[in-house]
């Protein structure tokens, strides 16, 4: 019996590089959204240590009607830069789900060329052991018509 052959093995190669791909991608977008939500977690912590560091509040320090303005600006500055990172969070988990579903669909498509695959090597290997065993039937069959080697011979003569 010839060796086992796939029929559709380039299209399980495919789909297991697709799979590869998406993976990559998903992966990739992952690192994407840990970096924005470490950068708005800087800026929310910035935020908080400007908020509570007031002008005035350490002794011997000025306090005047400029640096208050200064700091209001920046911490209004700090507020526009948390909503734009804010933003930009909400688009890289939403890029996350996506890149998410569609590595799930490249491993279904995958798994399921991949469950062929096995049903086809099982029934292969069915049909091999069926082979081997009708093979063993047979060599049974012509060793018990042939005469036992410690036996006497048979001559026609003496059947006579």
């Amino acid at each position: 019996m010839r060796r086992f052959t796939f029929r559709l093995q380039t299209v399980l190669n495919y789909r297991h590089t697709i799979e590869q791909l998406r993976e990559q991608e998903f992966t990739a977008a992952q690192g994407r959204l840990v970096l924005v939500q470490a950068h708005l977690a800087q800026l929310r912590a910035e935020f908080q240590q400007t908020l509570a560091l007031r002008p005035g509040a350490l002794p011997g320090e000025r306090f005047d009607a400029a640096s208050i303005a200064d700091r209001e600006r920046y911490l209004q500055t700090l507020q526009t830069a948390i909503e734009e990172q804010q933003r930009r969070l909400d688009a890289a988990q939403i890029v996350v789900e996506e890149k998410r579903t569609a590595l799930v669909e490249a491993r279904r498509a995958r798994e399921v060329v991949e469950q062929l695959y096995n049903k086809e090597l099982a029934n292969y290997k069915l049909q091999l052991l069926q082979l081997e065993q009708k093979m063993m039937d047979d060599l049974a069959t012509t060793r018990h018509h042939l005469p036992h080697p410690l036996s006497p011979p048979i001559h026609q003569e003496e059947a006579a």
